[in-house]
Order: C-alpha cells, then sequence, then structure tokens
C-alpha cells in the first residue's frame, strides 16, 4: 500500500491549491479519508481520479 499523502501533498502533486483539494474531499468528489480532523488521500485512488475527469476521445 502506498504511503497516504496530506491535502498539502496532493494541492502541490494536483498543482491546485490546498482550498480546492479540502472542498473536492469535503463534497466526497476526491477520494480520501479523514482521519480523526485530517484528511489523507492514497496516490493511486488521486491518479484514477484524475483520468476519470479527463474528457474521452470519441
Amino acid at each position: 500500500m502506498d504511503r497516504l499523502m496530506t491535502i498539502d501533498e496532493v494541492a502541490q502533486y494536483m498543482q491546485v491549491s490546498r482550498f480546492t483539494v479540502y472542498r473536492l474531499a469535503k463534497r466526497n468528489s476526491l477520494p480520501g479519508t479523514k482521519i480523526g480532523r485530517q484528511w489523507r488521500f492514497q496516490k493511486e485512488e488521486i491518479d484514477r481520479w484524475v483520468r476519470e475527469q479527463l474528457p474521452r476521445e470519441s
């Protein structure tokens, strides 16, 4: 299993703001888990989510 990523690490990885990551996670749009008061994310799940967001070619 991959190491869990923090909101800051996901934001840097995706090149978006911390607020964007937090908002997506809170809406259950971005796959993540809240452990206590902190969000954690698996890189492979983030990669899968990003691929699913890309427009599909016809």
